[in-house]
């Protein structure tokens, strides 16, 4: 029950509400953190946007992605995004809403700026306000509290300026309801998929075909750049001498005591009475009837276990006897948890509404929560701190290491004074990196730029630092056909397949729209599916058709069985038509009408926001002094 239950996004978040708020306001608040005349890269009706703002705002987002990603940003991803544009236009955009609070007068006062701040866990011990993990953590994230107070003053004039623009908004119940009765409208369609793949047997490649498509598609078949390095790596694994004393660790549990605080715990089992998706109230209530009734069983002695591998409908957890296990706060829906936490030891609850359905939970024991003890902790602490010495060591000797380089000339030349042997790389392109060096963007992008002979600065690697000399760089070069045939065959037979299919699916289609699609796909030799009924929020009709191809079919209605194009997705075709429509339950629309009432709000408040921050962008002079 607990994969069931438990709210997703974990309460861990809370803890490091700090990093949320970093990534919120890398648009929003590095724009005005400066008042020394630095170089100009924006002038925004006049005020000016620093380069000195525009490094560290990218610097922000950069960090914000490389967490996205566990460390490593995909190749390209940068460029695709266009992230320089990306942060320019964030910085702008912080400068506009700014300038249009000031006009209408919205102002924020120190008092809420400083009650914000004081309210964030991340800045507390023992529950209240602590002054050095404040400044602690904001050094972890290269701010200084000016900087970051200013960012928390930016953040509430876009949430002032925000609830201004959007009180005039409302949704009449007539909207709800129409989108309620649109989402839920069912469709049924019939489709042929034809794959590519199943025409690749009818192409027939000649050495012509072959060699007028090398000719005209040659730039696929152009080879990556190449490098060859020498190098000295330096790994952390090689220091057998980071040691730390009692007094450090002491020093660091003591600075760092909220790390290891552990929740309270508590351990109940529960029986789960569910109520299905759009449930009328008498439902609702009859069900919870029922709960009342296996309660009243409990309260006259009979076992709680028993009852709820008789009767809970949460299977992952009734046959256990309804056994959840230990769980802390914000692991579970907020209504069960607050039950839970409110209870004694052996209390049996009242049935608990959630949105799973009606809960009787039994609280079984409570494990109080405590701070780890130093000698629990005293190993981990150990080994951390001998990591970051490590690493700090490793970047001594490597600052070291590249001064003597330099000093003599050539890395060769180190190696030979220190007796090093130097290892050295294969050709290799930045697609395909040695494990050295791994698939970091950035540090490939920084070698590929070397060139020959040339040495690099102290590169970071997973292992360490490395110290690379380029002996070889090789240019792209387009090979003979013979050296990519096989290749080129490939490419050649799957374009030609496809297209191939793509006619055949629309050949279909139009013998579909004359005689059905039963009678031309039995011509054809081809198996007509269904997808069976599903709403407008499936986005893949139950998983049977990809989501371009299931919203080309929602499209499809009685007097329009056939669509004007054959559906597309990859390398599949697809050839639909309309079968039938079920108009959606009206009594399920109560159980949902606040949520979609909140939704379509949170449509127009976004949509209005834009609107007005384009137009703010259209009246604007912005004018670009620097590139980027």
């Amino acid at each position: 029950m607990l994969g069931t239950i438990r709210n997703s996004t974990g309460s861990w978040l809370i803890k490091f509400i700090l990093g949320i708020i970093v990534i919120v306001f890398v648009f929003w608040g590095v724009g005005s953190f400066r008042s020394q005349r630095l170089n100009v890269l924006t002038k925004v009706n006049g005020e000016d946007i620093l380069m000195e703002s525009y490094r560290l705002a990218h610097a922000n987002m950069l960090d914000s992605y490389k967490r996205m990603f566990g460390g490593q940003i995909p190749e390209g991803f940068l460029d695709r995004i266009d992230i320089k544009q990306q942060v320019l236009n964030g910085l702008i955009n912080e400068t506009l809403i700014r300038q249009a609070a000031n006009e209408i007068g919205i102002l924020v006062s120190d008092i809420e700026i400083q009650n914000i701040i004081l309210a964030i866990p991340a800045f507390k011990h023992n529950g209240v306000f602590d002054q050095g993990l404040y400044e602690r953590s904001l050094r972890g994230a290269r701010l200084t509290p000016a900087v970051f107070e200013t960012q928390v003053r930016q953040q509430l004039l876009t949430d002032k300026l925000k609830a201004l623009l959007f009180s005039g908004l409302a949704v009449t119940e007539a909207e709800t309801r129409d989108h309620y009765m649109f989402e839920n409208e069912e469709v049924n369609l019939s489709y042929v998929s034809i794959d590519a793949s199943e025409c690749e047997t009818e192409v027939n490649a000649t050495e012509q075909d072959l060699t007028l498509w090398y000719e005209s598609h040659s730039e696929n078949y152009m080879t990556e750049p190449q490098t060859k390095l020498r190098y000295l790596a330096l790994k952390e694994s090689d220091i057998d001498d980071a040691n730390v004393t009692d007094l450090e660790i002491e020093a660091y549990y003591k600075d760092h005591k909220n790390e290891y605080e552990v929740k309270e715990r508590r351990r109940a089992r529960h029986i789960l009475l569910k109520i299905s998706e759009g449930a009328d109230e008498d439902s609702v209530k009859k069900i919870r009837k029922k709960a009342q009734k296996i309660r009243e069983r409990i309260e006259k002695g009979e076992d709680f276990a028993k009852l709820a591998k008789e009767n809970s409908e949460d299977v992952g957890s009734a046959k256990n006897g309804g056994d959840l296990g230990f769980f802390s706060r914000g692991m579970m829906v907020k209504p069960f948890e607050e039950a839970v936490f409110s209870m004694k030891e052996g209390e049996v609850s009242k049935p608990v509404l959630t949105r799973f359905g009606w809960h009787i939970i039994e609280l079984e024991e409570i494990e109080p929560g405590k701070v780890k003890s130093l000698t629990e902790v005293k190993n981990s602490i150990a080994t951390r701190l001998k990591d970051q010495k490590a690493k700090n060591m490793i970047w001594n000797r490597a600052n070291e290491a590249y001064d003597e380089i330099i000093q003599l000339g050539s890395l060769s030349a180190y190696a030979e004074q220190h007796e090093i042997e130097l290892k050295t790389t294969e050709l290799f392109s930045q697609k395909k990196p040695p494990a050295v060096i791994g698939g970091n963007p950035e540090l490939l992008k920084t070698l590929f730029a070397l060139n020959s002979g040339e040495l690099s600065s102290l590169l970071q690697i997973h292992q360490g630092i490395l110290i690379a000399e380029v002996l070889e760089k090789k240019a792209p070069y387009l090979p003979s056909l013979e050296e990519v045939k096989e290749q080129v065959k490939k490419d050649y037979v799957r374009e030609k397949a496809k297209e191939l299919c793509r006619l055949k699916a629309k050949e279909l289609l139009e013998a579909a729209k004359k005689q059905g699609l039963e009678a031309a796909a039995k011509d054809e030799g081809l198996k007509i599916q269904q997808t069976g009924l599903f709403k407008r929020t499936d986005k893949t009709a139950k998983g049977k058709l990809p989501p371009a191809v299931a919203q080309a079919g929602l499209s499809l209605y009685e007097g329009k069985a056939c669509p004007d194009e054959v559906a597309e997705s990859g390398n599949s075709f697809y050839v639909l038509v309309f079968k039938e429509k079920k108009d959606a339950d009206i009594a399920g629309f109560i159980a949902q009408k606040d949520a979609i009432t909140k939704r379509i709000l949170e449509q127009k408040q976004q949509t209005l926001f834009e609107d007005w921050l384009k137009h703010q962008w259209e009246r604007a002079s912005i004018k670009q002094v620097a590139k980027i």
